[in-house]
């Protein structure tokens, strides 16, 4: 019977690179003992972990691998066997390498080739783990990741029966990624957009690196393109196209959004719920809840929402009209035509009535709020003397005694009543939540308020965490924890929303409370079998890589 390896693979981060610096100096000063030992923990699983023990406190080993090290709880280890001194984590690496698995062994054999002084034995695995991972990844039709590792492959002394063939496989690669270019070219000359945004995004699929360069131009393309398919009448096939352009590029949402929810209320895209948050007393959507009652048989709720339509346009309701009027003013909003100024107390009620209603939150939404607009970002931080965006929720204290709040806004950020309205008037909320005295750890106070927003700036988080998974950037939960400061960093922030939404995902709203107050005062890495089902930081990493951002 075979043993169950575990693929500990992640990127490494400062941390553990200041750790493999730690082991390496550790293992010059044992050169008389021999080479460093590696050990073996069998889990309870039937896993099987080869590494190097660090620590032992009787409810956890910190076990050295060759990505970093790992927390394993001592519940779950069913018995730990120090190796002969001969079996090394270099050996290790062979064993991955020989396996399947060279990328889980590729940093820490860059480290060691470039702090060790005994190279030459480490070369030839070096050399193999990255010639091994190129041929992986050219499989995988992964070229841009495949080219970034044969720069790296090629600073290194030797030579290989196979370079010439990887080498010309690069070569086509690099080719691939001319002939994608001239497609674009080719598309944007002859005025077909949403050829050109085929085209680009199956570049961006091969060369994410070239995101940066091509999301501007992917996003204006889609929206050009959704425009035509909107006046068309093809609401189905307008509608994603639409999204996708706001969430590449937020600012397009001034001309997209009458647009995202004419096509909403005709079934497509978004929610009429969501919908709802981008234009609070359109009567379209009124109209719209009320025919999604009527087909499911909710006689009451179908006259709540005719009574709204009714405020809205009186008495006379006109399909139609209604319709219609939604259909030309988006078409025109999507041409270029300024759309009016966005009601800053409309959206504040309405989202604070979310939040009340979603959050089971006790009586009422405060009725007035003190509120401060600024003309632009730069205004505001000045005032201020703090970074932030478009939106910041005040708070002055006086021995411990709340004597002033203010919302600071600035009212024409595009993008303002999906991101940072939502997320700062959440935080007032939480008051209402945790209680008004209770500090909570950054990554938990963003998260919290990060899953507040929008559903247009929650799907640009998933996009945004999926992309930095796709180039290896992903922040690590262990990151996430340490942050000591108010999270700024937007992937950073989308991370920790990420994380919150999987961890809270099944608990009841009259416990989530009791499992805030839990994550506060006792921390997540020390509640994460009661609270995760998850018994290390790394099993949890993977459990929420899989279940929020690749979905597998």
């Amino acid at each position: 019977m075979q043993d169950a390896h575990v693929n500990c693979s992640r990127t490494i981060g400062s941390h553990q690179f200041r750790l493999l610096v730690l082991l390496f100096l550790v293992a010059l000063g044992c050169l008389c003992c021999g080479r460093a030992a590696a050990d073996e923990l069998r889990l309870k699983n039937g896993y099987l972990l080869r590494g190097r023990v660090l620590s032992d406190n009787g409810k956890q080993v910190v076990l050295q691998v060759p990505e970093g090290k790992m927390w394993i709880r001592k519940s779950r280890i069913s018995s730990i066997l120090i190796m002969d001194p001969r079996q090394t984590l270099i050996e290790e690496c062979e064993r991955r390498v020989r396996g399947g698995n060279p990328g889980s062994a590729i940093p820490f054999l860059r480290n060691e080739y470039r702090l060790s002084s005994q190279r030459n034995e480490i070369l030839s695995i070096y050399r193999e783990s990255l010639l091994c991972q190129i041929d992986s990844y050219l499989d995988q039709g992964k070229l841009e990741r495949a080219m970034n590792l044969w720069k790296e492959y090629r600073t290194l002394p030797g030579n290989s029966v196979r370079d010439s063939l990887v080498r010309e496989k690069i070569y086509q690669g690099q080719d691939r990624l001319l002939k994608f270019e001239s497609d674009i070219h080719l598309a944007l000359e002859t005025n077909q957009p949403l050829e050109a945004t085929l085209k680009i995004r199956r570049l961006l699929e091969e060369f994410p690196s070239e995101q940066r360069k091509r999301n501007r131009s992917l996003a204006e393309n889609l929206l050009e393109a959704g425009r035509r398919l909107h006046d068309s009448g093809d609401l189905k096939s307008a509608a994603p196209l639409l999204i996708d352009a706001v969430i590449l590029a937020p600012d397009l949402l001034s001309r997209a959004r009458t647009a995202i929810v004419h096509c909403s209320t005709s079934g497509q895209g978004l929610t009429i719920e969501h919908a709802r948050q981008l234009l609070p007393q359109e009567p379209a959507i009124y109209l719209a809840a009320a025919k999604i009652a009527e087909i499911s048989g909710n006689g009451t709720e179908r006259a709540v929402q005719l009574d709204r339509v009714r405020g809205e346009v009186g008495q006379e309701i006109s399909p139609v009209e209604i319709r219609n009027d939604l259909s030309r003013r988006a078409s025109n909003e999507l041409a270029g035509a300024l759309p009016p100024p966005p009601d800053l107390d409309l959206q504040i009620e309405h989202h604070q009535d979310r939040f009340w209603h979603d959050w089971n939150l006790p009586g009422k939404p405060p009725q007035q709020l003190e509120v401060r607009l600024h003309e632009n970002n730069d205004q505001m931080q000045r005032i201020l003397g703090l970074s932030s965006d478009s939106a910041r929720w005040m708070v002055e204290l006086h021995y411990g005694q709340t004597i002033d709040e203010t919302l600071h806004l600035v009212p024409d950020a595009p993008f303002l009543d999906q991101d940072a309205l939502p997320r700062e008037l959440f935080r007032n909320a939480l008051a209402n939540i945790v209680g008004s005295s209770r500090w909570l750890p950054p990554w938990l106070e963003e998260g919290l308020c990060a899953i507040s927003r929008g559903q247009l700036a929650r799907m640009r988080d998933l996009q945004l965490l999926q992309r930095a998974h796709k180039l290896g950037n992903l922040p690590e939960i262990t990151d996430l924890l340490d942050i000591e400061v108010a999270i700024e960093d937007e992937l950073y922030r989308a991370a920790c929303g990420s994380l919150i939404e999987w961890i809270i995902c099944d608990v009841p709203p009259a416990l989530l409370p009791d499992l805030l107050l839990q994550l506060t005062e006792e921390g997540l890495e020390q509640t994460l079998s009661a609270v995760t089902g998850a018994d290390t930081l790394h099993e949890l990493q993977q459990d929420w890589i899989r279940g929020k951002i690749t979905g597998r």
